[in-house]
């Protein structure tokens, strides 16, 4: 076999036949340490590729002291200022029901009537009355200037003209008492008739005819619809932000786009021990037609001013490690971080909330992207479009 010899780095080497293998092996031992130099030989990387962090984007809200007077947004029910009982002013039967539950009635518009026989024949028999005391008062007065005539005639005795006067007393006592009897048939035959005494709603109709009533007895029920209120329920957290006398709004759930002012009447003082809310009523300022008691609506109050306030967003708050903090953006060169901060919270308005302690005015609070976040990340801060 031919040998042909090899030169390398200065060094000559053979390879005779079935040696090959071993030659390699020599060949790359001496490569390795070449490869390794070379390697050591390129450039390292640049310090602030190695150092530099991708930002987080964030979107940020300054934190400033402002005059607050939020909304308070309720639901509850209409109702009539007023509800009216037509009660029975005596006994009797129902002879006619003029009206049905639901429907308008104005003031003096007739709703129903009882029997008035009896009241019809207790007036004649007192109109009756009334005819014969009257006569015999006409007859007592005729006998009285008789004797009055005889006297200054000198022809009867004081006594007798003093009986006469007497008479005639009497005789007016009784057709005084009378007239008063019929008066009162009369009345009694009227109250047969039952009247509306305000304008109104029908509410309840609370017997049929032909059935037998008692002096005081519930007839019908109205709501007065001259005057409608709102009664509504403020929650605990809410109910100190609102005093008697605010304004409000009201709008009815069945007649979508229609707003009607409303002012707050009354704030309840205790809560209902079932829900914890305070009962609050509105009265409407509007009158109209279209709203009727026993509608829902829902309420916005007007809360009352508070000065000098520091107010959180609430889409603010994380959890982190069963604590409701914050992230404050701390800017700086090259980069600004976030830092965690835990604020002490008072009560909330609507979606903000009163800061007490913890953060500052100026503070740039994280309002979106923070679930991303932890102390000292680095942030990118975004436009709000």
């Amino acid at each position: 076999m031919t040998t042909r010899p090899m030169t390398f780095r200065g060094y000559t080497l053979r390879a005779h036949g079935n040696n090959c293998p071993s030659f390699l092996r020599v060949l790359l031992l001496l490569a390795l340490p070449l490869a390794l130099v070379a390697c050591s030989e390129r450039p390292a990387p640049a310090a602030d590729e190695a150092t530099v962090a991708r930002a987080v984007d964030v979107t940020v809200e300054e934190l400033r002291i402002q005059v607050w007077q939020g909304s308070i947004h309720t639901f509850g029910v209409i109702e009539a200022l007023e509800e009216v009982n037509v009660a029975a002013e005596l006994s009797g039967t129902v002879q006619a029901i003029h009206v049905n539950e639901g429907d308008p009635v104005e003031a003096g518009q007739l709703l129903l009537e009882l029997d008035p026989q009896k009241r019809q024949l207790a007036l004649l028999q007192a109109t009756q009355q009334v005819n014969r005391t009257s006569a015999a008062l006409a007859e007592a007065q005729l006998r009285l200037q008789r004797r009055t005539n005889l006297s200054e005639q000198k022809t009867i005795s004081e006594e007798a003209l003093d009986n006469a006067q007497l008479t005639v007393d009497a005789a007016t006592a009784t057709h005084q008492q009378a007239l008063a009897s019929q008066q009162l048939a009369e009345r009694e035959l009227t109250d047969t008739r039952i009247l509306s005494p305000t304008a109104g709603l029908v509410d309840v109709q609370a017997v049929e005819v032909g059935e037998a009533v008692a002096v005081g007895a519930s007839l019908i029920t109205l709501q007065a619809i001259e005057g409608l209120r709102v009664h509504t329920w403020v929650s605990e957290a809410d109910i100190r932000h609102i005093r008697a006398g605010g304004n409000a709004r009201v709008l009815a759930a069945g007649l979508a786009g229609h707003e009607f002012q409303a002012s707050i009447e009354w704030v309840g003082v205790s809560a209902d021990p079932d829900t914890g809310n305070f009962p609050v009523k509105l009265i409407l300022a509007d009158k109209t037609d279209a709203l009727r008691p026993g509608m829902t609506a829902t309420a916005v109050l007007e809360g009352i001013n508070i000065p000098g306030v520091l107010l959180l967003p609430e889409s603010a708050l994380v959890d982190r490690d069963r604590r409701r903090v914050v992230f404050i953006v701390e800017q700086g060169a090259p980069q600004s971080v976030a830092r965690i901060r835990e604020p002490l919270l008072a009560a909330g308005f609507g979606h903000r909330i009163h800061i007490l302690d913890g953060v500052a005015p100026g503070d740039l609070v994280v309002t979106s992207g923070q679930e991303r976040l932890l102390e000292g990340t680095v942030v990118s801060i975004q436009s709000r479009d």
